[in-house]
Parts: structure tokens; C-alpha cells; sequence
């Protein structure tokens, strides 16, 4: 039975998803350790196929229907552009910054300004 589709952004869509149930049950149904270390890897195929579809042209789609995998393909990319195991330093000091204004803490640890020390509840031990 062959399924006729629209375009070949939709044919993609249903491609990927389907690729990505079938990751997810395997996911699902291995070991909490092996989970663990393929959660990466999961989280960056399930936004993949979440939203490659509203993302890419026909001619694009076309292409990564081409692919063996598009899913893995894209997902690995995605991965070596933005994932875990690339430096995140100047994202974190940003984040720092927006939580603690303009000027880190630290700031004001090496200008010699004394901070108050964090009190810790005895219900926290």
C-alpha cells in the first residue's frame, strides 16, 4: 500500500515521525543507564521532528528525503552545531547576567566588596 502525499514537506513530516516513534520506543525500552547517555540524542531528534517540517522548503525537503535517515541526519547535525559537548561559557555568564543584573557576583568578590554570606537552613542538610 503506497500513501500518496501532497508535498514532499508533508511526506518528510510523516517520515520523521515516524522514525522518531520508532527511536522513542527503543529509547523507552533500554537500560536507565543507556537512557542517560542517549537522552541528548533524543531531545535533539524529538525537536527535529517536532519542527523540520515549518522550517524547510519543498526543495529542501526533496533532499533530506534522499537521505537514509533524515531524522539521524539532521539530528546529528543539529548536535554538532549547539549540543552538550560544545563549550556553553559565554550562554552561561549570560545567564548569569540577566539573573544577577549586568554585573556578576564575582565582580564584586574581586573589588574587595564583602558579601554576605548565604545562609543555609538546617532543614537543607
Amino acid at each position: 500500500m503506497s500513501v500518496e502525499y501532497d508535498s514532499a514537506i508533508e511526506e518528510l513530516a510523516q517520515v520523521l515521525a515516524n522514525r522518531f516513534a520508532r527511536l522513542a520506543r527503543g529509547w523507552e525500552a533500554s537500560t536507565p543507564g543507556k537512557r542517560q547517555d542517549d537522552l541528548e540524542n533524543i531531545l535533539a531528534a524529538r525537536n527535529v521532528a517536532a519542527k523540520l517540517q515549518d522550517l524547510v522548503t519543498e526543495s529542501d525537503a526533496v533532499a533530506l528525503l534522499a537521505l537514509e535517515d533524515p531524522l539521524k541526519a539532521v539530528a546529528d547535525q543539529w548536535l554538532k552545531l549547539t549540543g552538550l559537548d560544545r563549550p556553553q561559557d559565554e550562554a552561561l555568564i549570560r545567564c548569569v547576567r540577566i539573573l544577577c543584573g549586568d554585573t556578576p557576583q564575582r565582580d564584586s568578590q574581586q573589588a574587595g566588596t564583602k558579601k554576605k554570606p548565604h545562609r543555609r537552613s538546617s532543614m537543607t542538610r
